[in-house]
């Protein structure tokens, strides 16, 4: 039931620096066999930690009432995240999850056993889960009737609200400064890709657009809803709202990793030994494990493109001096292997024929 094209998969040509493949959209290699995303590439630059040191002074309260808010997902970088805050910053935060109904049963316990440990509150808004699970239902059956990887995030589009509600919960609890942990590293340009919007090499932010190619990411959409009508469905609205929400909404946190180098060893020797996370059954990786759409969306990029997001991180960590190509090379063939039975959860989750998904996928051509 499950492909497995890896064999195929190893003799894709690859960047001899990073290991993005030829199927990465708008890879161009140099007679070196470097590619244009090692060439364009900046090394992350921290800001002055002493400024992080200084918002968290002026802010501590000694009352012991809450006086910062961590956006807390309870993957491992919002959970490394809400470690500093408390243990090195010494803050007493609440944390702020965004519950749409996608969260795995391990990355719960995963949560709850990190704010039990420290002491903190756990505020879960939930906003119509079922509802949203059945958006996603929609949009994967659509899917299917013409297979479109630039259309595969639209799986994903109930979990951006949590930009616009982030603002909500600061102002009901009055506390203004709210702490993020993006991951620099994490830099997933083929997504937007697929619908032939080029990569953002200058952005400051990893999810940012300039207005342009807003533009011509929504017409992209528009066109492909008109070629395949069945995407005119109950998840308009939401889509919409998820689009606005991800690229429009001012966002005003402090992000953690912009003053803290993130590293996987580090992060990873903190959650397992000091909180002791559990891993996936079905992985060595710690990175969305909490998250029950990645083992479907990463086997759809993986199976037609030849890559995931794995391979965009670890080409990341590559380029930062943080593993050599040959290491990286290796976990990626281990992070992508499929995972069968998160994909199994995921499809009695939404409700869907997860053989006839899986046998759309199979009809696709692949890029390579």
């Amino acid at each position: 039931m499950f492909i497995d094209n890896t064999e195929k998969i190893k003799k894709i040509r690859r960047c001899s620096k990073c290991l993005l493949p030829e199927t990465m959209p708008f890879i161009e290699f140099d007679d070196k066999g470097e590619c244009n995303y090692c060439r364009a590439y900046r090394k992350v630059e921290l800001r002055d930690k002493n400024e992080l040191t200084a918002i968290a002074d002026k802010i501590r309260r000694d009352d012991g009432r809450p006086d910062c808010i961590v956006m807390f997902s309870g993957g491992r970088d919002s959970s490394y995240l809400l470690h500093y805050v408390v243990k090195v910053l010494n803050l007493h935060p609440i944390t702020f999850t965004y519950d749409w109904g996608m969260s795995t049963e391990v990355g719960n316990r995963n949560a709850q056993k990190m704010c039990d440990i420290l002491g903190v509150d756990r505020i879960v808004i939930d906003r119509d889960a079922p509802k949203k699970l059945a958006n996603v239902k929609a949009n994967v059956e659509a899917w299917c009737k013409k297979p479109d990887l630039g259309l595969v995030p639209l799986f994903m589009a109930g979990d951006k609200q949590f930009f616009s509600e982030i603002n909500k919960v600061s102002k009901q609890h009055d506390i203004n400064t709210v702490f993020i942990g993006t991951n620099p590293l994490e830099k997933t340009d083929f997504k937007t890709g697929f619908c032939g919007v080029s990569p953002n090499f200058d952005a400051d932010r990893i999810y940012s657009l300039t207005f342009g190619k807003k533009m011509k990411l929504i017409g992209y959409y528009m066109k492909s809803f008109f070629k395949n009508p069945a995407y005119f469905n109950r998840s308009m609205g939401d889509t919409m709202k998820a689009f606005f929400s991800f690229y429009s909404v001012k966002q005003e946190q402090i992000d953690i990793y912009k003053y803290v180098r993130w590293d996987e060893n580090v992060v990873e020797d903190v959650l397992l030994n000091e909180y002791g996370w559990e891993k996936d059954p079905e992985c060595n990786t710690t990175w969305r494990i909490g998250d029950g759409t990645a083992a479907f969306y990463n086997y759809i990029y993986y199976t037609l493109a030849g890559f995931t997001e794995n391979d965009t991180l670890r080409s990341n960590q590559i380029r930062e001096g943080q593993i050599d190509r040959e290491t990286a090379l290796a976990k990626v063939y281990e992070d992508n292997k499929v995972r069968k039975n998160s994909m199994t959860w995921y499809f009695n989750k939404i409700g869907v024929d997860m053989e006839k998904v899986l046998k759309a996928i199979e009809n696709t051509p692949t890029r390579y």
